[in-house]
């Protein structure tokens, strides 16, 4: 028998790896919205927006045709993550991914 009662799901969310994992989980849907938001709608559909590491924006594309058009929009996408996350970005970090879902 169990000494205490269960802890509920969102008890576990709050807290220790959970809580980790929960907030790096938010965080990038949350850059994935904006990355939506910030390039056209057919790159958005075959890009993803990874996470931002130190001054870098961290991109997957699904082929290198796509790369080219993340670069193109390069200047663009830098100023609107930078209003909208606060953070100093000085470049893209594009990877070809073409199993990209």
């Amino acid at each position: 028998m169990l000494k205490r009662p269960p802890k509920s799901v969102q008890v576990l969310l709050q807290k220790g790896p959970l809580a980790q994992l929960n907030e790096q989980h938010h965080r990038q849907v949350n850059l994935q919205n904006l990355w939506c938001e910030a390039v056209p709608a057919d790159l958005a559909v075959n890009s993803r927006c990874l996470a931002i590491q130190g001054q870098t924006l961290i991109v997957y594309v699904r082929s290198g045709a796509w790369a080219t058009r993340v670069r193109l929009l390069q200047p663009k996408i830098i100023q609107i993550f930078q209003a909208a996350t606060k953070t100093t970005l000085r470049s893209l970090e594009i990877k070809v991914k073409p199993s990209l879902q």
